[in-house]
Formats: structure tokens, C-alpha cells, sequence
């Protein structure tokens, strides 16, 4: 494996957090935006990392509420899909029965059950009556399944699943807490990989404001109204608990840390002006000097975004004039 292709890989696994341990999986199936279900999101997923271009969610397709035993299904590719957070014998029984007996057969030589979450180990045998082929090890698919055939691919392919998943899932765009040790961690690994710049005086932070940010700050980092609204307004709800942690006299050091890292950006930005058309370009560039392989934490990338989208709403780094 690749230097490059390491931390994607990495990153992708942490966002689609396939782990018995958590939360986010627990939950995997609230995650997804009010318009996007669990089949819709799978059915993109399964076509970035197979080419599967013409798999289609089947309730949507055939406008019904429940199409019989699968969810997702390609009759180009003859592959079908079952998604389902049940992984007992007989679930799996029960989906071949239906697949038998509305003879799903004859549009899908294959019969895939995605479990969301880790497999069983199965010693069942799993009657097809010889209609099709069904394999235990090769046709049920889970998270283990998942990461090893993504391990495959290549950068290009990496990075634009990494961003579906970033905008796909909630709980990575939008985080319920940020808790004070998760902006704490976030100042430490900004300062670890960007640097800071020292500072004699800890002067104190500074609100920012929406109506300033929209007509004169933005415009004068030609940031574009899109941008902000896609990628940074969604993460000034954490305005107050990043405000909070910063102004409480206990998390001094920690303040310390946040204005060397806001400087050490802000003199980078002016030292590489000529170099960048819009503020978009220089988070893009932030972001890349960060290395978070070896930090296992959940998450981590997007509650960097949110610190460094609150350090521009905060007018620490960026121009604040016209």
C-alpha cells in the first residue's frame, strides 16, 4: 500500500465506522439526510467501489413499498443486493425463499447479502433448490468485505469516496457534540503538523459575526456564497462550544495553542497570496499538510473542518477588510 493511498484508506474507514463499538454504526441507518435513504445510499457506494453503474434502489424503481427479498439490483450486471443489520441463518434463509419464490432468478445471476456490521461465522447450508449459485464465504459481504476490496483501488478512486462518504453521512458532516476534548485534540494535531508562531500575549477571542462574514469578509477572500453555505456555515453551530472552551481560564494553554496555530495560518495565507484566487483554495492546502493516520480517533477529519471553519468565521485567519 501506498504513503498516499494509507490515510485515505484510513479515513474511509474511520467515516464509515463499521465497528461493533460504534455509535455511528449502531445507528448507521438515522445517519443519512432526510431525502436519502439507507438503499440510495448503498446503491452509490456499491457503484464507486464495483462500477456497478446501473445498480438501481428497486422500491424507487418499482414504485412500491417493499419490493420481495432485495433492495438493490443491476440486470445489467445480474447482481442484486439484500441490505440488512439482521445476520442470523434464517434471515438469510428467508431472503433466498423470497428470491426463489418471485423468481428473482431470471434478472440476477447473483444473490449478495450485505450485512451492516460484521458477519457471523455460518456452518448453514443455504438451499437454492439449484436455481442459482450461493456461496456462504463469497456472497455474503460485510464490513471486513468492504475494506479489503477498497484497499484495492486507486488514489483518484479513494478520494472520491472518502468525499461521498463526508457528505453523506451526518454524522461525520455534523457531529452532536463537539466536547472540550475533542476542540482540545483538534488545536494540538493543527499546531503538530501546521506549526504555530509565538506569541508573547494571549489576547482574548473574538466572536465573529454573519452579516460581516457575508458582505465583507467573504468578498474579500473571494470565498463564494456557495462554499460557504455547503462547507463552513453548517459548523457555526459549534461557534459556542468552541467560544466556551477558548474563553474558560482553565483551557489557557490550550488558547495559547489555538492563537500561535491561527497566526502561523494566517502568516502562510500572506506569504502565499499570489499563489491562491479564493480562501477555498488555502483550506484545501491547511488541510493537506495534516497527517491523522496515526491518530485513532473517530471522526477526527471532520471536527478539524469544523475548528478551522470557526477560526475563518472568528476572523483569526483570513483578510478581515476590504
Amino acid at each position: 500500500m501506498s504513503y498516499k493511498k494509507d490515510p485515505l484508506i484510513k479515513r474511509i474507514c474511520d467515516n464509515l465506522a463499521f465497528s461493533s463499538k460504534s455509535t455511528a454504526y449502531q445507528n448507521m441507518i438515522g445517519l443519512f439526510d432526510s431525502n436519502r435513504n439507507a438503499q440510495d445510499f448503498f446503491a452509490k457506494l456499491f457503484s464507486l467501489i464495483f462500477k456497478y453503474d446501473n445498480l438501481k434502489e428497486l422500491d424507487k424503481l418499482n414504485d412500491i413499498v417493499n419490493y420481495p427479498a432485495i433492495d438493490l439490483g443491476d440486470e445489467k450486471a445480474r447482481i442484486s443486493f439484500q441490505i440488512t443489520n439482521q445476520k442470523d441463518s434464517q434471515k438469510i434463509k428467508d431472503t433466498i425463499n423470497k428470491f426463489i419464490k418471485y423468481k428473482l432468478y431470471e434478472k440476477y445471476d447473483r444473490l449478495i447479502i450485505f450485512i451492516i456490521g460484521e458477519k457471523a461465522d455460518y456452518t448453514t447450508i443455504f438451499n437454492t433448490q439449484n436455481h442459482f449459485s450461493f456461496d456462504k464465504e463469497r456472497d455474503i459481504w460485510d464490513y471486513n468485505f468492504l475494506c479489503k476490496e477498497i484497499n484495492k483501488l486507486d488514489t483518484p478512486k479513494l478520494e472520491e469516496i472518502s468525499t461521498f462518504l463526508e457528505e453523506n453521512l451526518l454524522e461525520y458532516k455534523f457531529p452532536e457534540n463537539l466536547y472540550p476534548e475533542d476542540i482540545k485534540n483538534c488545536i494540538k494535531i493543527l499546531k503538530r503538523d501546521f506549526g504555530g508562531t509565538n506569541i508573547s500575549t494571549v489576547l482574548n477571542i473574538q466572536r465573529g459575526d454573519s452579516n460581516f462574514i457575508k458582505d465583507k469578509k467573504n468578498p474579500a477572500n473571494n470565498l463564494s456564497w456557495e462554499f460557504f453555505k455547503e462547507k463552513i456555515k453548517g459548523h457555526i453551530k459549534y461557534n459556542d462550544d468552541i467560544f466556551k472552551f477558548l474563553s474558560d481560564p482553565i483551557n489557557r494553554d490550550s488558547q495559547k495553542e489555538y492563537l500561535e496555530v491561527s497566526h502561523k495560518i494566517q502568516e502562510f495565507y500572506n506569504d502565499s497570496t499570489n499563489k491562491y484566487t479564493s480562501f477555498e483554495n488555502v483550506f484545501g492546502d491547511i488541510f493537506g499538510k495534516l497527517n491523522t493516520y496515526g491518530d485513532n480517533v473517530p471522526g477526527l477529519d471532520i471536527k478539524l473542518k469544523i475548528l478551522l471553519h470557526n477560526m475563518y468565521f472568528n476572523c483569526d485567519i483570513g483578510n478581515n477588510h476590504d
